[in-house]
């Protein structure tokens, strides 16, 4: 199926992990004065305590989310693509982004096939168009603070790789036109003809000494990789550096003239995985200006099942403070793009869960807005969208 080539193969083996994973993190508040109870929502997942501080801090903040497949699955699934209705089977639905505050998403419409690519750009227009007063499209950084004022979602047209591309940049300047605002240049995908780095980016565990061999090891871009990252620039399109290899990642760095994005991903230092970014990618990524999105896939989270947990997605989130500090982090749910794993945070619904985590980790105010949205939202005025 075109949808998931590379996803397929990515995920074999990946149920052992995701089998016995914890559900959730209690907080250690339950009962606290002021703290609600748990209880069991429509979907039936187990609340967690959210205290009003946290609830009134989550509620002024702008919620952006860096990755969500929810679209492309509906179309795998060949199921109607209104995220008006409840689907309590996804991740995702309009319902549950509301009730977690969620502001504006970066929407994947598409990586590999164009005219795929194309019907999930319809999928987009279609809830535009079925939803005028809950959903609207952003062209402009300056959209989602107006999405957010007018109590609306912003739906940000996310490329998940460029091989639909062929080659060519006018598509690139067209799809622009319909609305991308947000680009990765792969989507692990290496070595074909219209693909952007010469080979496949790896899958699963490592170590620092594999991560250390294969940047020094493996080529980066492609002359067109190059090429599509300057155009991204150009147009003021993010570039997205999630999925790609490592030369690719650092070349890439080293090309843009604007602030880069890693959409979905964690660190390396705390879960050794290849999809993570390892400590000095961290420094490069800050160094540039950019910002990584931690994700509620669990592999990415710890190698260990029992430590899928809430808390340690926290862990992720103050190791990346720690090191380059809190302009550099903001988060990337990777919703309905999963398989069969379960993310750490259920779904949009229980968004206010992590931060009530990050408050009582000691975060502040500042860092929390910073993490929901503030840090996604300065990358995309400096690039230019």
């Amino acid at each position: 199926m075109v949808r998931r080539k590379f996803m397929g193969q990515t995920f074999l083996g990946m149920a052992g992990l995701a089998a016995g994973r914890l559900k959730g993190f209690p907080f250690g508040r339950m009962g606290a004065p002021g703290v609600s109870a748990p209880s069991k929502n429509a979907g039936g997942i187990q609340e967690r305590a959210v205290s009003p501080k946290a609830r009134e801090l989550h509620t002024k903040a702008i919620i952006i989310d860096g990755h969500n497949d929810s679209l492309i699955e509906h179309w795998a699934r060949k199921e109607s693509y209104d995220l008006g209705r409840d689907w309590p089977a996804y991740h995702a639905d309009l319902a549950r982004m509301k009730r977690g505050g969620l502001t504006a998403v970066n929407s994947m419409v598409g990586d590999s096939n164009l005219v795929q690519g194309l019907e999930l750009w319809s999928a987009m227009f279609e809830n535009l168009e079925k939803h005028p007063g809950d959903f609207l499209l952003v062209l402009s950084a300056e959209d989602i603070p107006r999405a957010k004022k007018e109590g609306k979602i912003g739906l940000i047209g996310q490329l998940e790789g460029c091989a639909m591309l062929s080659g060519n940049l006018r598509v690139l300047q067209t799809l622009h036109k319909l609305g991308v605002r947000v680009a990765g240049l792969t989507h692990g995908e290496g070595g074909g003809e219209f693909h952007l780095q010469p080979s496949r980016s790896p899958f699963g565990y490592g170590t620092p000494a594999d991560r250390e061999a294969a940047r020094k090891e493996t080529p980066g871009l492609t002359e067109f990789g190059r090429d599509v990252v300057r155009e991204l620039n150009r147009l003021g399109i993010v570039v997205d550096l999630a999925h790609a290899n490592d030369a690719a990642f650092h070349e890439a760095l080293e090309i843009s003239s604007k602030p880069v994005i890693f959409s979905h991903g964690n660190a390396f230092a705390l879960s050794p995985h290849w999809r993570n970014l390892t400590d000095e990618q961290l420094k490069a990524l800050a160094a540039n200006g950019g910002v990584i999105g931690v994700v509620t896939y669990p592999a990415f989270i710890d190698q260990s099942p029992a430590k899928q947990t809430l808390q340690r997605l926290v862990d992720h989130i103050e190791h990346v403070c720690e090191l380059v500090g809190d302009d550099h982090v903001g988060f990337g749910s990777d919703y309905d793009g999963m398989g069969s794993a379960a993310p750490v945070i259920p779904s949009y619904g229980e968004l206010p869960w992590l931060t009530e985590a990050m408050l009582d980790r000691g975060f502040t105010e500042s860092t929390i807005l910073k993490f929901w949205g503030g840090n996604f939202l300065r990358v995309m005025r400096k690039a230019g969208a």
